[in-house]
C-alpha cells in the first residue's frame, strides 16, 4: 500500500496526478502496490490546529481506516509539510523496530522550516490563503510558527528522531529518500524565490542528514572546541535539478527535467541491501549537480548550510539579545578586514531569529563563498560573540566585550569544511556565563 500525504495549505486533490504518475510507473519495479493507494487529507488553516493535533488525528484515522499496522507494511510519499506532520507521528506513537513505514520519499520536505513560514502571518499571507474559503483570516498559525526557520519545534523534532539514542532510518528501518528542487518559481510567483530554495523550502532545510553540537564560553582561559553530534539519520538525500516546490510533486506538468522521475521511482523501489548504494549515487549525482548549478554563476545556485544557533547561559536560561562575530584571523591588517568585510557580506546570507524566542537564530551560510575567502593554509575563520547585558554596565549579565573576556572558536580551512557543509543544517548551542556582581545579594552584620 501506497499513502500519499500534502503539506500546508494543500489538499488532497492536488495529488492525484502524482498518484496516477505513481500507477503507471509500477511496471518499472515500483515496490509499492500502487492498487491500494490513500491520499491523506488535513486541516492546516486553522489557527487553533498544532503538530500534536494533527499527529493525534493521523492516528486515529489511520487507525479508522484499519491501514497496516505491522512493522514495515506500507510506503509513504509526502510533500512540503507533510514530513513533519508524519515524522511527529512516527516519534509520538512507534519505537524503530514498530513503525508501519518502510519506504518513506519525501519530495521537498520542510524538515527544517521555510523562509515563506514568518510570512504566511503577514497581510499578505493572510490575504493570499486566509481571504479564501471557509476559514476567513487564518493561515493555521501554530503550524506556521513550527515552520518557521530556527523553530524550537524542528530541534527538538530533530532531536527525537535523529540525533537521539534511537535510529529510525536506514536498513531494517525505515528507507527514507529526500528529495528537493533547487529552482525558484516562475511568473508571479518568483516573488517568493531566495537563494538556495525550490522557491519555498532551502535545499539545507530539507535534508534530514542533520548534525549538532556545543561550544562551552563559559571559562575564557580554556580553548572553545566543539562536541560534534552527526546525525543517527540514515536517510538518502538527492537534489532534482532545475525543479522547484511544485513541480517536484507532480503539479502543473510537472517534474519539468527528465532525470527527476528515475529518481522518485528509484526511492520507491529500493531494498534494505541497496540502499548504502542508493545513497552512494544519490552522493555522486548531488556533485554533479552542484557542479553545473554553479557554473550558471548565480547566488541562487550556490551551495548554502542552515546553520541554526541557540545561545542560553549557564543555568539554561535563553540569551535573546546577541551578534555573532566571524572574522579572518585577527581581523588586523588591510587583507584581514577585507576578508572580514566578505565574510559579513557575501558569507553570511540571510539571518533569521525565531518570532517566539529571539534565543534561536539560523545563519543561512554560503559555503561556494566561505570557501573562496578561508582558503590558505594559515587562514582561519573565528567565530565569537558579543552579548547583552553586559556585566560592566550594569548589576548581572556576561562578559563578552573585549578579547580577555570571552574565549574564539578558531578553525582552519579543513576544519572549517568539516563544519560548514553545503545543503545540510547545523544546530549549535552556544553556553555563556552569567555573571551577578556582589551588590546583587549581601549579608550584613545583625549589629
Amino acid at each position: 500500500m501506497l499513502i500519499i500525504i500534502h503539506g500546508w495549505s494543500d489538499n488532497y486533490t492536488s495529488f492525484k496526478t502524482l498518484a496516477r504518475k505513481l500507477a503507471a510507473a509500477q511496471p518499472e519495479g515500483i515496490a509499492a502496490d500502487i492498487r491500494h493507494v490513500r491520499l491523506g487529507d488535513y486541516v492546516t488553516l486553522d489557527d487553533q490546529v498544532n503538530y500534536e493535533d494533527l499527529a493525534e488525528a493521523m492516528q486515529r484515522a489511520w487507525t479508522d481506516l484499519e491501514l497496516p499496522t505491522a512493522h514495515r507494511s506500507v510506503d509513504v510519499v509526502i510533500h512540503s509539510t507533510g514530513g513533519l506532520v508524519v515524522r511527529h507521528w512516527i516519534t509520538r506513537y512507534f519505537t524503530p523496530d514498530t513503525v508501519p513505514i518502510k519506504r518513506l520519499l519525501m519530495l521537498a520536505p520542510a524538515n527544517f522550516g521555510s523562509p515563506l513560514a514568518h510570512t504566511g502571518r503577514s497581510m499578505i499571507g493572510r490575504a493570499v490563503k486566509g481571504w479564501k474559503g471557509t476559514r476567513l483570516f487564518e493561515t493555521g498559525a501554530q503550524i506556521l510558527k513550527g515552520l518557521e526557520i530556527a523553530s524550537p519545534y524542528t530541534w527538538k523534532l530533530a532531536e527525537k528522531d535523529l540525533l537521539g539514542e534511537q535510529i529510525y532510518y536506514g536498513p531494517g528501518r525505515i528507507l527514507c529518500t529526500v528529495l528537493v528542487g533547487n529552482a525558484g518559481y516562475k511568473g508571479i510567483s518568483a516573488l517568493a524565490n531566495q537563494p538556495g530554495t525550490d522557491g519555498t523550502v532551502r535545499v539545507s532545510t530539507a535534508n534530514l542528514n542533520a548534525a549538532a553540537f556545543e561550544l562551552d564560553f563559559t571559562d575564557p582561559t580554556r580553548e572553545v572546541l566543539p562536541r560534534m553530534h552527526q546525525t543517527q539519520s540514515g536517510t538518502a538525500f538527492g537534489i532534482a535539478d532545475l525543479e522547484d516546490h511544485s513541480s517536484i510533486a507532480a503539479k502543473g506538468g510537472g517534474p519539468r527535467r527528465q532525470p527527476t522521475w528515475p529518481l522518485i521511482c528509484n526511492a520507491l523501489r529500493v531494498e534494505d541491501d541497496g540502499f548504502t548504494a542508493w545513497q552512494q549515487q544519490l552522493e555522486e549525482h548531488n556533485r554533479d549537480v552542484t557542479e553545473q548549478a554553479e557554473k550558471r554563476r548565480s547566488a541562487h545556485y550556490n551551495s548554502y548550510q542552515n546553520t541554526v544557533i541557540r545561545v542560553v547561559d549557564h543555568h539554561g536560561t535563553p540569551v535573546t539579545d546577541y551578534v555573532i562575530e566571524l572574522f579572518a584571523n585577527d581581523d588586523k591588517g588591510q587583507r584581514n578586514r577585507l576578508r572580514t568585510q566578505r565574510l559579513q557580506e557575501q558569507a553570511i546570507n540571510k539571518v533569521h531569529a525565531w518570532s517566539g524566542d529571539a534565543s534561536y537564530r539560523s545563519f543561512l551560510i554560503n559555503c561556494t563563498e566561505l570557501y573562496k575567502i578561508i582558503d590558505q593554509p594559515e587562514d582561519r575563520l573565528n567565530i565569537s560573540l558579543t552579548a547583552v547585558p553586559e556585566l560592566s554596565s550594569g548589576l548581572v549579565g556576561y562578559k563578552t566585550y573585549t578579547d580577555e573576556d570571552i574565549s574564539t572558536l578558531s578553525l582552519n580551512p579543513q576544519e572549517l569544511k568539516a563544519i560548514f557543509q553545503p545543503h545540510r543544517t547545523l544546530l549549535i548551542t552556544i553556553v555563556l556565563k552569567r555573571y551577578q556582581k556582589d551588590a546583587v545579594f549581601q549579608f550584613k552584620n545583625a549589629v
